[in-house]
């Protein structure tokens, strides 16, 4: 096993825990009993961004161990694939957070993260599909 998919694995472990506090934070504010922010466009952004983080985050767990597994016969396609994986996270839902927070001018950057996440799951089956040949 090569260790070219740790860093995403770490990674997509952090992404989670701040991706699931923002959730407990939502939970929170929700309880408040404000009725103003129901229906905010900020809790609107948040609320999706916690969802595809965790997603996300979730995604980069998985793919850091298909590189694990399977990177070591393309090992350039294989640091590609960590890098945009981790591209996407941040710049999908990362993007979605900060827009959340009064940043919209954020949400230009976020078809970066979405395009970086699909060229990822293209990477993972060819790497896949050329780590099972033997």
């Amino acid at each position: 096993m090569n260790k070219v998919g740790k860093k995403n694995i770490v990674f997509g472990f952090a992404y989670m825990v701040i991706t699931v506090a923002l959730g407990m934070f939502l939970a929170n504010k929700l309880g408040s009993g404000d009725a103003s922010w129901f229906d905010s466009e900020a809790r609107s952004y948040l609320k999706t961004a916690h969802v595809h983080g965790n997603l996300e985050g979730f995604f980069n767990v998985m793919a850091g161990f298909v590189l694990a597994h399977f990177g070591g016969k393309v090992m350039m396609l294989a640091r590609i694939a960590s890098v945009t994986a981790m591209v996407g996270a941040i710049f999908h839902s990362g993007m979605l957070f900060l827009a959340g927070l009064g940043l919209g001018a954020a949400m230009n950057l976020a078809p970066v993260g979405a395009i970086s996440t699909l060229v990822t799951a293209v990477l993972l089956a060819v790497i896949t599909y050329k780590g099972f040949e033997e």
